[in-house]
């Protein structure tokens, strides 16, 4: 979050400093930051930006010479990503459509009190998905060694 107000600032103030077929690349720069911050908003969790998604990380390191993980590491963490995916996906096919669901009925004007179960539903499966990243972190981090933590958190 504070890259993206960085970057934004630093873009404002380059507009204004200069002509304006920079606004433009402005534009570009908003769009690309409404992205992440929608990417945001669209999650099933409860805990936003503040803990990693380290099997991603992983995935995506998965044959760097500088994590170095062994193929008894490697096997581990394919289970734990897969567990974790498979629930996550489960989730967020209940999670998301509930989301819309509350959102429509409060902006076509329901009453707060004929909403309170499916909002405390949505509360129950954002907790259990929240749950469920962090055993992910927890069982990621017990087959990672320090080096290869610190790395993959840097």
């Amino acid at each position: 979050m504070k890259k993206t107000l960085i970057l934004l600032c630093a873009a404002t103030s380059f507009i204004l400093a200069t002509d304006t077929p920079v606004v433009l690349d402005a534009v570009k720069i908003n769009k690309s930051v409404t992205k992440v911050m929608k990417k945001k908003l669209d999650s099933p969790f409860l805990i936003l930006g503040k803990m990693p998604h380290l099997t991603k990380t992983v995935k995506e390191n998965w044959d760097s010479p500088l994590l170095e993980l062994t193929d008894a590491q490697k096997e581990k963490l394919l289970k734990v990503r897969k567990t974790t995916m498979t629930s996550i996906t489960k989730l967020k096919k209940e999670i998301f459509p509930l989301e819309k669901e509350v959102a429509k009925a409060t902006m076509a004007g329901d009453k707060p009190d004929s909403l309170k179960a499916k909002v405390e539903k949505l509360s129950k499966l954002k907790a259990e998905a929240t749950m469920v990243h962090i055993k992910c972190i927890y069982e990621t981090k017990k087959i990672l060694d320090a080096k290869q933590l610190a790395y993959l958190l840097k």
